[in-house]
């Protein structure tokens, strides 16, 4: 790497850990703000506390990263457009496309950082602030009614019309059986679910048993109640369900599709593939906002570089997550294919990017 290159990447990585650091304290003023009188009500211990906003930070990390990197380099180019330093490196040689080299570079490691952080530290860490919050700040969804409700646990997937935590029931349950092939071996129907304590009791139960291929063999077993394979509190079953469906592994996103496809349900099948590639595309957000914006990066000439950078790393920014969210609104609504709801905005603004270096001189 030449020296220009190695200056260019210090200002941008010092420029980016100043902001990332900015962004992540906000983040947490915002929360100590917006749960403090739960956390005085509940009197939460300082060191629990602690270690609540530490097993924040991975979380933070995936939601701050891609903006302050954004944000960091609009900035130092800005301030070297500013200084006419760009204008003395073309001078003598360098082009543009080969200082931005290094920062597509850093861009790509930072992604490759999210998506190892998304794989092997966040389900882990949300575990520990689900946990925290539950125990020690009281803001749980207990009080909550929840409609076509599934969940995975060990090898079942359970799938509930109707759930009242607070009444700690669940209403006509469908829960499927796997092997350690992840065939579905059982199918068994509960009119009722009902948490008493210690375990959970199905009432009006029916179970069958399933071929490799799904088909009912055998005769159906019929009890008035029986108890099921489950543990935990209503309110742990909610907190499962909802680091699961937002923090869950491409491994297992892609074991839960298939377990999807076999059940037949064609519609969570659909949201679960845009979850999956969802779950692609997120952490590599970093490279695909910082490809669509150095090109004009490197053309900002106003005096206010700062101003400039921040106003344009908010257009950049806004409009990468809106795109996003739009497009996998179609995609969830079927007016999209489902990959492709996910990919719309990185596609889009990669070709922005292929635009912007074809026009750089």
């Amino acid at each position: 790497m030449r020296i220009l290159n190695k200056y260019v990447l210090k200002n941008i990585v010092t420029v980016y850990l100043f902001i990332l650091l900015v962004f992540i304290g906000l983040y947490l003023l915002i929360d100590i703000f917006s749960t403090m009188s739960d956390m005085l009500k509940a009197k939460t211990p300082l060191h629990t506390l602690v270690a609540y906003y530490f097993f924040m930070l991975p979380a933070i990390f995936m939601r701050v990263g891609p903006f302050s990197l954004l944000i960091s380099t609009l900035y130092v180019f800005g301030e070297m457009n500013k200084t006419n330093e760009i204008t003395s490196m073309r001078a003598c040689g360098v082009s543009t496309r080969h200082l931005c080299a290094p920062v597509i570079c850093f861009a790509l490691a930072l992604s490759v950082l999210s998506f190892f952080m998304q794989e092997k530290v966040l389900m882990e860490s949300q575990k520990k602030v689900e946990e925290i919050k539950t125990r020690f700040i009281h803001k749980d969804n207990k009080d909550n009614e929840f409609s076509n409700f599934a969940f995975p646990y060990n090898n079942f997937i359970f799938f509930a019309q109707k759930f009242r935590p607070k009444e700690g029931y669940m209403e006509n349950v469908t829960i499927f059986e796997e092997d350690d092939k992840d065939n579905i071996i059982k199918k068994t129907v509960c009119r009722r679910l009902i948490y008493q304590p210690a375990n959970w009791k199905g009432r009006e139960v029916i179970e069958y048993n399933l071929d490799p291929e799904g088909n009912i063999f055998g005769k159906p077993v019929e009890s008035l109640e029986k108890e099921i394979k489950l543990s935990g509190l209503p309110q742990d079953i909610i907190s499962r369900r909802t680091i699961f469906n937002q923090y869950a592994s491409l491994r297992t996103l892609r074991k839960d599709r298939k377990r999807l496809k076999k059940v037949g349900d064609s519609t969570l099948y659909s949201n679960k593939t845009i979850d999956y590639h969802s779950k692609i595309a997120e952490p590599f957000s970093h490279f695909f906002m910082l490809f669509a914006a150095i090109p004009f990066a490197a053309q900002i000439r106003k005096r206010k570089a700062a101003l400039s950078s921040l106003s344009t790393g908010f257009i950049f920014g806004f409009s990468y997550y809106c795109l996003s969210a739009f497009s996998i609104a179609l995609a969830k609504s079927a007016i999209l294919f489902p990959i492709l709801g996910p990919w719309l905005a990185p596609l889009f603004f990669v070709v922005m990017g292929i635009t912007g270096f074809y026009m750089l001189r």
